[in-house]
């Protein structure tokens, strides 16, 4: 419940996931996918609840010459608070986020010009007093375009437009915002198992404030992500990202965000997975004040293959947040999976 008086709970998670592919030409498919399920609390039954895990989605490839259209319609059900590091103070916020839009690939040998459309809605479904996680709407725009230098190596451009509208509540302090990004980027293959990408430039967050709430109006500055990717051996893989972004924040403010992921697989003994991680986000949250806040967590599991369709896995997340705010928690997570592949 994040509150200085802690709470335990054992919860169980049935979930199902469906994928569906359909070649309707020799180019053209449609593709559906959908995971999701029920996490039902066994001692405080008013937090249980449905949820759709990232990633499910109605798609539909076609090619226009050499044009590549995407078709979607993504949609989630936001059902565990501590994946939001700006969320706080509410164990039971439950949001549907449906983003319908169309992007669009066209490679021209060297030359790859990517771009689209989004629109994006938010949807709040339940949580304590549920009225301070307004709905609301987002319109993106994005476009890149690349040259590729040498095999696999690529760098280019980048631009982005967003318009946020969130819907009147006295809890939020601006009910639209208008932001922009303009940048560079840079791809490619360092080794035959190394791949690292890099992305940065200027962006913009500029709210329309309401007019009791003393914050500034426009919060810029400088963008930035790093991804590498490393096979080590037969033993070892791993993934290490980083990097700086402002954006609105999960209860209709602004975030100037700093993070790092580091995510690694160890493969060694036969048929057993060991997975280790370590997360930081940290940064300055605007709203009803400034709220300076660090984020740590990390987690280790184990996963087998108990049969041709059948695996088990065993993990232990934790996650401390330290705020200037009192807005402070810890989670605690101890889970067991068990997954069958129909």
């Amino acid at each position: 419940r994040y509150a200085s008086d802690k709470e335990s709970d054992f919860i169980i998670r049935p979930s199902a996931s469906f994928d569906f592919l359909w070649p309707v030409t020799e180019q053209n498919s449609l593709n559906l996918r959908v995971d999701g399920g029920y996490a039902a609390y066994v001692d405080h039954s008013e937090l249980s609840r449905w949820f759709i895990r990232p990633g499910s989605e109605l798609a539909f490839d076609v090619y226009v010459g050499k044009v590549m259209l995407n078709l979607h319609d993504r949609f989630t059900i936001m059902q565990d608070t501590y994946m939001d590091p700006n969320a706080y103070g509410y164990g039971d916020v439950s949001r549907l986020e449906n983003v319908a839009g169309i992007g669009a690939l066209w490679d021209l040998n060297k030359l790859v010009f990517r771009g689209g459309y989004d629109h994006a809605n938010y949807i709040t479904i339940s949580g304590d007093d549920a009225g301070q996680q307004p709905d609301g709407q987002n319109e993106i725009l994005f476009t890149s375009l690349g040259y590729e230098l040498q095999r696999q190596m690529m760098a280019g451009v980048e631009a982005g437009f967003g318009f946020v509208n969130y819907d009147e509540s006295r809890y939020i302090i601006f009910t639209e915002a208008i932001q922009w990004n303009v940048g560079v980027f840079f791809e490619a293959p360092l080794t035959e198992y190394m791949k690292l990408e890099l992305g940065g430039g200027w962006t913009s967050f500029d709210p329309e404030v309401k007019a009791n709430v003393d914050v500034s109006d426009t919060l810029d500055g400088f963008y930035g992500r790093a991804i590498l990717r490393h096979r080590l051996n037969q033993y070892v893989d791993y993934s290490l990202s980083a990097g700086r972004n402002i954006s609105f924040t999960f209860y209709g403010g602004t975030m100037d965000l700093y993070y790092a992921r580091l995510q690694a697989n160890w493969h060694l003994l036969q048929k057993i997975t060991l997975g280790t991680s370590f997360d930081y986000d940290g940064g300055t949250q605007y709203d009803y004040g400034k709220d300076e806040f660090d984020r740590f967590g990390g987690g280790i599991s184990l996963s087998r293959a108990i049969t041709e369709k059948l695996g088990a896995s065993v993990a232990y997340r934790i996650y401390v947040r330290d705020s200037s705010q009192s807005r402070d928690y810890t989670v605690n997570m101890a889970t067991l999976d068990l997954r069958y592949r129909f």
